[in-house]
């Protein structure tokens, strides 16, 4: 181009070209904003139908909570075994009390160990170490005794013991392994054995005699005799007890003769064992009042020697203060015991294979308070 050219028809093809362009971009911009927009109303709805299909799920959840809270919850058979239910949280109605999620059991917060919460252990409190046992020595009084770690524990779980008034019996996996009988002695009185064989005892001890506590002189149970033929008529396993007063080995086997004299001369037969009984009768002082633990533990082995020496069974009768407090239990450790305690549950904590767990219970065929009696042998079969 030339310095004096004419400008006009450059001008004039400008001003075209600006036009035409112009016109392109704002069509291309309007096809953009267009798009955008479609774009947003498709997502609008989208939205808008999932919302929809929300509320309309939510309605129909409602609709069948209140359609099964209007009709009684059954369980049938099939969803019971061996009497539980099948049926598992989530199928019970309570759970619908907590809409906003606030169940206080699923949602409490476990103690952690240690806490203030937590159940404090004093080691220095014997009735909390697990090491000690209480011994009564009145109504309101008695003291913790250190438990022998050395002598056997009896392993009994006592969650299997089932008691069908008067009778106590002990299961293990479904089956009855114990065996129910009464102490009997002449402060009984008349007994019918055969009701008594009828309402479930399958075994008695039969007081065979006593020593005197002051005079110390040894004589049979005036009833002995009777109740012996009584209930060997009636089919139950006899076994028999001495109730004891000695104050020397010597004494002791004194005692263990007139018990084994007495059967031999009445040809009476055991099935359970000859005892030995450690429990006073009655009230009073007795000659063996002061007698130390190895004196009276040594006369309780003589007795027991003797008997075992002639063929019997034997074991030493008595209560928890008796045994632990008046006899050297780890001198006796070749003997069985018969342990003597009112409860629900025995609290002995060494092994024992009968318990004498009732002294005042109802049965038929004995009109006074029968002694009820557990044994966890059957000594006819051992």
């Amino acid at each position: 181009m030339k310095l004096d050219d004419d400008f006009n028809d450059y001008d004039e093809k400008t001003d075209e070209y600006i036009h035409h362009k112009g016109n392109g971009t704002l069509k291309n911009a309007a096809l953009v904003a267009s798009f955008f927009i479609l774009m947003t109303l498709v997502i609008v709805l989208l939205v808008n139908q999932n919302n929809i299909k929300k509320k309309q799920a939510a309605a129909a959840a409602r609709q069948a909570r209140e359609t099964a809270a209007s009709v009684t919850p059954t369980v049938s058979p099939l969803d019971v075994i061996d009497g539980h239910s099948k049926l598992t949280a989530q199928d019970l109605d309570f759970w619908d009390d907590y809409a906003d999620g606030n169940h206080p059991a699923i949602n409490a917060t476990p103690t952690p160990a240690g806490s203030e919460q937590e159940e404090q252990i004093n080691p220095d409190d014997p009735s909390q170490d697990g090491n000690h046992t209480f011994i009564k020595s009145g109504e309101n009084d008695g003291e913790w005794v250190e438990i022998n770690p050395y002598l056997k524990k009896n392993e009994y779980d006592f969650s299997n013991m089932v008691f069908k008034k008067p009778l106590m019996l002990y299961y293990e996996n479904g089956a009855k392994k114990s065996y129910t009988g009464v102490d009997i002695s002449k402060d009984e009185g008349a007994v019918d054995f055969k009701a008594l064989k009828r309402n479930g005892i399958e075994f008695v001890m039969l007081r065979l005699g006593q020593r005197g506590y002051s005079s110390g002189e040894l004589s049979i149970d005036d009833n002995f005799l009777d109740n012996y033929k009584k209930a060997k008529d009636a089919e139950l396993k006899v076994g028999a007890y001495f109730v004891t007063a000695a104050a020397t080995p010597d004494e002791g086997y004194e005692e263990a003769r007139f018990c084994l004299d007495t059967i031999s001369m009445n040809s009476i037969s055991l099935e359970y064992p000859l005892a030995l009984s450690a429990e006073q009768l009655g009230e009073g002082k007795s000659r063996t009042d002061e007698l130390q633990k190895m004196p009276r533990t040594n006369s309780a082995i003589s007795f027991m020697k003797e008997v075992e020496a002639e063929g019997f069974f034997t074991l030493l009768y008595g209560t928890k203060g008796t045994l632990i407090k008046k006899y050297s239990l780890g001198s006796l450790t070749d003997y069985e015991i018969w342990y003597s305690e009112e409860a629900d549950i025995p609290d002995y904590p060494y092994e024992f294979v009968m318990w004498q767990y009732d002294l005042d219970a109802k049965v038929p065929g004995i009109s006074t308070g029968a002694r009820m009696n557990i044994s966890f042998v059957d000594y006819s079969v051992r």
